[in-house]
């Protein structure tokens, strides 16, 4: 379920074009697998991330980048407030021309001791496109070129090797076969016996495969599946909840609006609304402009503000304005004192 305290939305595909940028809080605990380069830069927080190559635990200010078509997972880890950002680049709504080959790509990881310097790349650009963004009327011409760089520096991966990391066993291959198999199959009316049939599977051992790696059921799982295969049509608002549940797959509407309500914690009627428009609601519930507020840019000021961005550490950050200093803690401080030209604060250890 998405926590919407940090969202923010720009949503490429609602315009047919093929970036989109977000900043969520969210726990998303199943695999998937999308047609667009995905980098994910944690702002706040852990994440764990799962692919079928490696596992790895993702802290603040490192990034993953995930090659199309590559299943995955992404989740938080701890009970902590986590908050990322995450860039889409949709193969699909490129021309070939332009998009090259899908294996161009290698998912990775990026951090201080391992490829900084792509880590460093992606920084910088990512605080021009959020630059960008804040403008009311930026230049389409420079949105082009900062996706483009994005993608160019995604494809250096192919200098690197992988890092393979113990996640590969017979189940887990199973386990990859019956995902590959929903992904192809998910419109259809499509139930676990199904499934082990095709895979040669027995319903229990299928239905096992499904708890052990999810921990949570086939069906549940079909589920978000189509939820997510649908909120393209969705953010359109073109057709119907009854059209959109139909085409993804899902037996009506009822039940549409019953899974997206659990898994996003909204209606989907709202969702439409809130999003498609690019708009959120205020404190008093009223719609207005989607735009970066004082807790998300206090995330982005060190990709943002990189000449006034003087420390940080992992409980203080340190800003110079333009008349003094700011002073964002991470941390809880067990004691804060002011004296006249000091500041003082004690950590619990």
């Amino acid at each position: 379920m998405q926590n919407m305290d940090y969202y923010y939305d720009f949503s490429g595909q609602k315009f047919g074009y093929p970036l989109s940028l977000s900043i969520n809080s969210f726990e998303r605990v199943v695999f998937s697998r999308i047609q667009s380069l995905e980098i994910c830069y944690v702002l706040k927080g852990k994440y764990e991330v799962i692919t079928e190559h490696f596992s790895e635990l993702l802290r603040e200010h490192e990034l993953a980048l995930i090659a199309p078509d590559e299943i995955h997972k992404i989740c938080c880890h701890g009970e902590d407030e986590n908050v990322v950002l995450t860039i889409h680049i949709d193969f699909s709504k490129l021309p070939s021309s332009m998009a090259g080959h899908k294996n161009s790509f290698l998912s990775m990881i990026c951090t201080e001791k391992r490829h900084k310097d792509m880590l460093d790349a992606f920084k910088r650009c990512m605080g021009q496109l959020i630059g960008l963004l804040q403008k009311k009327d930026y230049n389409l011409f420079e949105l082009n070129k900062l996706m483009m760089e994005l993608m160019a520096i995604a494809s250096d991966s192919r200098k690197y090797s992988i890092e393979q990391l113990p996640l590969s066993s017979q189940h887990n291959e199973n386990y990859m076969k019956a995902i590959r198999y929903i992904d192809h199959h998910y419109q259809e009316d499509l139930h676990l016996k199904d499934l082990a049939k095709t895979l040669n599977f027995s319903t229990s051992y299928t239905s096992k495969l499904f708890k052990k790696y999810n921990q949570i059921p086939f069906v549940k799982y079909l589920s978000y599946v189509r939820l997510r295969a649908s909120l393209e049509a969705l953010l359109e608002g073109k057709h119907t909840i009854e059209e959109i549940a139909r085409d993804c797959g899902m037996p009506n509407a009822k039940a549409y609006t019953m899974a997206f309500k659990e898994m996003y914690g909204i209606l989907p009627s709202s969702y439409r609304k809130q999003f498609v428009r690019n708009r959120k609601y205020d404190e008093e519930h009223r719609d207005q402009e989607m735009a970066l507020d004082k807790k998300q840019l206090s995330l982005l000021a060190h990709l943002i503000q990189k000449d006034t961005y003087l420390y940080e550490d992992e409980r203080i950050v340190l800003m110079k304005q333009a008349e003094g200093y700011t002073m964002m803690m991470k941390k809880q401080a067990d004691r804060f004192v002011v004296e006249k030209d000091r500041i003082c604060l004690a950590f619990e250890e």
